[in-house]
């Protein structure tokens, strides 16, 4: 997914999601000169692509969604940043952080959230069981359950590549997927189209349930395109699904900044952009005060 993009092994700040918050970071980051990755997806804010007409972002009165949108593009253009459509699995906490992927991993010593609000609500016992039979990535955690049965919920055509890898070293792998252009998938791997209804075990992951059947499995992996913040990284502090943050943006883990819907609402184009140019500024900060602490 992130093609030919050539990553470091290390970045001073990492900003994590090109929603209008991330975009807001990564403007201010590039005035203040910092040495920064800018993660997001291959479309980056279809919510305000969708909108008919904005009437409330300063500055552009009953402006179009789409139009707006790609204005915020073209100042990303003009001042050279790239967005890298690379999806982080993990995060760890630092110092420094270590951003996990499919296929990477990289290090940076601060790291904004800007990922948004997910329209896809947890699944029944997928927090519980979190990193003892559930994941978000199959290909990271795969070797784990070689020779044994696994599930696939599958959220965008992307998850088929990882499936066909566990097709080759499991015992069986079933694969639920919601979304309706399917690719192909290795002949091994059982098809099932059904509602989910819970992932269950008592220590571990022992079955999937479904809307018409029960099946054993001892892991459960959910690729979907956004991951909830508390899911990325671990010891989050959250309240009601949203970001606890201050006025400073900070979060309860020093070096992590979130800005913008994640953080609740009002889910407010304005706010989020605000949100995310202030994050910078405090991750700024922070870089700068641990680089007087190294000297």
């Amino acid at each position: 997914m992130s093609g030919d993009f050539k990553f470091k092994s290390h970045y001073e700040l990492a900003i994590v999601g090109c929603g209008p918050a991330g975009m807001a970071a990564a403007i201010n980051a590039r005035i203040r000169k910092k040495d920064f990755i800018f993660l997001g997806s291959e479309f980056c804010s279809p919510k305000l692509a969708k909108a008919p007409q904005v009437d409330n972002f300063l500055g552009f009165p009953e402006i179009e969604g789409e139009e707006l949108r790609q204005r915020f593009l073209n100042h990303l253009k003009q001042m050279e940043i790239e967005i890298v459509p690379w999806k982080v699995n993990n995060i760890y906490p630092g110092p420094p952080f270590t951003l996990i992927g499919s296929d990477q991993a990289f290090e940076a010593d601060a790291v904004i959230l800007a990922t948004g609000v997910s329209a896809q609500k947890l699944l029944p016992g997928e927090s519980a069981l979190l990193g003892r039979g559930v994941g978000y990535c199959a290909t990271c955690d795969g070797p784990l359950y070689k020779g044994r049965p696994v599930a696939i919920i599958a959220y965008d055509k992307e998850a088929e590549a990882e499936a066909n890898y566990m097709a080759e070293i499991c015992s069986a792998v079933y694969y639920i997927p919601f979304y309706k252009e399917m690719g192909t998938l290795d002949e091994r791997i059982i098809l099932k189209r059904d509602k989910v209804k819970e992932i269950a075990g008592s220590d571990h992951v022992e079955k999937l349930v479904l809307g018409q059947e029960e099946l054993s499995v001892d892991g459960v992996f959910l690729l979907r395109d956004n991951l909830p913040a508390e899911q990325l990284i671990p010891d989050l502090k959250m309240d009601k699904g949203s970001v606890i943050v201050n006025h400073h943006l900070e979060t309860n883990i020093p070096g992590l900044f979130a800005a913008g819907d994640c953080t609740g609402q009002p889910y407010q184009l304005l706010k989020a952009a605000g949100e995310g140019a202030t994050a910078a500024l405090y991750a700024v900060k922070y870089l700068d005060a641990l680089k007087e602490k190294k000297n």
